[in-house]
């Protein structure tokens, strides 16, 4: 989603006493799990484990051993035990605080680690994806650093974008079109969309999440144009907490005091300034996807972005959908995910027995007799909650969540380089005028990720394709509006089926999707809406009538944007630096949350 660059790792250890206050401070540790992982899973990933010896990427994803999956299905008991309260609910100590009075009145020369760097403007917190971000400020002249707790480096398996999506990197200057021609690893076509039942009618497209990049290179091209450009690198730092005084923010780094005018973070789902921010607060709706890279596919041309292979399973947990994609390690190695959509109620599975499922099915799905067919290279496992109060404005000043930490990812999505690469530049721009014109209060960072309809439209989408603890549909149900859905988009054509695959909801193609559905499966309706339930309908109409209204305003908006661009110094003069911020970010909300972005 780089002449003397300063890098530096971990800062001497911290004083007990400072250990102590970071842990009153809110750093969590999950309670380990009750879960039974079978002796197949133990084994297999202990294999793993045993041929890699190598210090490992963190955050989602990034840890695929037996204590890492444990680990994994105590953050989810814990998110299903959450009693469903209201955001700031949490009566746990907080991991950022308002504090009066100026920095300068607080820093001592034994507790800065600013002494050589200075201020920075900004500080990254959160470095697998926020470097992407980093090095887009750092190379347009704004002082960085990034800070991360394990080491600055991008995970073995390749992140899958599409071709136009991973050159946007090269067009915000993060990466020369050499570097993004080094991180390709591969790309393939086409591209399958099929349903259990729906006979054999295949959807086939292509150029979408087809190409291969290697997280490895990314962050290693990128971290290397970074301090090129002078950017500052805390590795296997701890994050201790957040102190906003008037003037600035004073971060604790393993102990240190690191000093910046603004906080971005982007340290995923599991950030801690984002669980202060939701306290008790229950996701809307879960993720689960759990799956490997092996070698000795004998059939490994073209990929799948959307699959089942069977319906809801047997017990109503849910539906389970797979993508495949090949892997650039070999031409028989391959990448499978499965994965599934579930409210974060009990009784859930858990993330083992789901992983459980996936040696059980994963062999029918891609035509084996058994995973002794192959090798497993890697196994990889994950969960992504997701909220409708999306995406997440802050309850700071001098704070800003960006990629997953905020929410701004489709809820049908994994979130991660997609998702950040989508909104990239409109965050390099709004942090950037933010800076130049102090625009760093909550009102004005709550403006950088304000309502988007297109978003909130989504939901739908996940609703209809999970099943509620309490309901019980008919199990091909999913199935049936899947096959019914993506044969309507397809007749619609591209520039409806197209945005719609790469997440983008506009209001012109959802509304003729669903006008012809209405048209040619009359009869089916009625169990979308059971389904779905009339409160959720309700609350999604709204979101759809916003949807149109911004649509409709986006056109205006695109001028806008141009109209009052840095560039146009005599444009809206009669405009303070902050009113022009506050216009451009509306307009902004209005071009994105309309899906124009798409094909602006």
């Amino acid at each position: 989603m780089a002449c003397g660059a300063m890098r530096a790792t971990c800062f001497a250890r911290a004083s007990a006493g400072a250990r102590r206050e970071r842990r009153a401070r809110g750093h969590w540790t999950p309670t380990r799990a009750e879960t039974d992982v079978s002796a197949r899973t133990m084994r297999l990933l202990s294999s793993i484990e045993r041929g890699d010896g190598g210090e490992r990427a963190l955050g989602a994803g990034g840890q695929t051993t037996v204590d890492a999956l444990r680990a994994l299905d105590g953050r989810w008991a814990a998110l299903r035990a959450l009693e469903g309260g209201g955001r700031r609910q949490d009566d746990g100590p907080e991991f950022t605080r308002r504090r009066r009075g100026r920095v300068e009145d607080t820093l001592t020369a034994s507790d800065s680690a600013t002494d050589a760097t200075g201020v920075f403007d900004v500080a990254v917190c959160g470095g697998t994806l926020g470097i992407l971000a980093a090095t887009a400020l750092q190379r347009r002249g704004a002082k960085v650093c990034v800070i991360e707790r394990g080491p600055l480096a991008g995970r073995d398996q390749e992140w899958n974008v599409s071709r136009k999506e991973i050159e946007e990197l090269a067009t915000l200057g993060v990466l020369s079109k050499e570097d993004v021609e080094a991180c390709v690893m591969i790309e393939f076509n086409p591209i399958r969309c099929g349903f259990h039942g729906n006979g054999g009618k295949d959807l086939m497209t292509r150029d979408i999440l087809n190409t291969g990049v290697s997280p490895a290179r990314l962050v290693e091209r990128c971290r290397a144009r970074f301090e090129e450009a002078g950017g500052v690198v805390f590795e296997r730092a701890v994050l201790g907490g957040v102190d906003i005084y008037d003037d600035g923010a004073v971060l604790d780094v393993s102990g240190k005091s690191v000093n910046a005018r603004l906080v971005i973070d982007c340290m995923g789902f599991a950030s801690p300034i984002v669980r202060q921010i939701r306290g008790k607060q229950k996701p809307d709706g879960v993720c689960v996807v759990v799956g490997s890279c092996a070698e000795g596919f004998k059939e490994n041309t073209g990929a799948d972005l959307i699959y089942t292979t069977t319906d809801i399973e047997a017990n109503m947990s849910g539906q389970y959908f797979w993508e495949a994609f090949p892997a650039s390690t070999g031409p028989d190695h391959r990448t499978t995910y499965m994965f599934t959509y579930m409210d974060a109620r009990d009784p859930r599975p858990s993330v083992a027995e789901i992983l459980e499922n996936y040696w059980d099915y994963m062999p029918k799905y891609q035509n084996l007799e058994s995973m002794d067919d192959v090798r497993l290279k890697r196994v990889l496992f994950g969960l992504f909650p997701t909220y409708r109060d999306s995406p997440l404005q802050t309850d700071f000043d001098r704070v800003l969540q960006i990629g997953d930490a905020s929410g701004i990812q489709s809820p049908l999505s994994f979130g991660g380089l997609a998702a950040i690469l989508r909104h990239l530049g409109r965050i390099t721009r709004a942090v950037e005028e933010a800076l130049d014109a102090d625009c760093l209060d909550r009102n004005a960072l709550r403006a950088v990720n304000d309502y988007q309809p297109a978003l909130s439209a989504a939901w739908l989408f996940q609703r209809c394709m999970m099943v509620p603890h309490d309901a019980k549909p008919k199990r091909d149900f999913i199935n049936k509006l899947m096959t019914i859905n993506f044969g309507v988009m397809e007749n619609l054509g591209e520039d409806v089926l197209r945005p719609f695959l790469q997440d983008v909801v506009t209001f012109k193609g959802l509304g003729k999707t669903l006008i012809s559905m209405t048209l040619t499966k009359p009869l089916f309706v009625p169990n979308i809406l059971l389904q779905a339930g009339p409160g959720p309908i309700a609350d999604w109409f709204k979101h759809f009538a916003m949807l149109g209204v911004y649509d409709s305003l986006s056109s205006l908006a695109l001028k806008g944007l141009d109209a009052t661009a840095p560039t146009e110094v005599g444009a809206f003069g009669f405009l303070s630096p902050r009113q022009k911020f506050m216009l451009r970010r509306k307009c902004e909300a209005i071009v994105y949350g309309a899906g124009r972005d798409h094909t602006a």
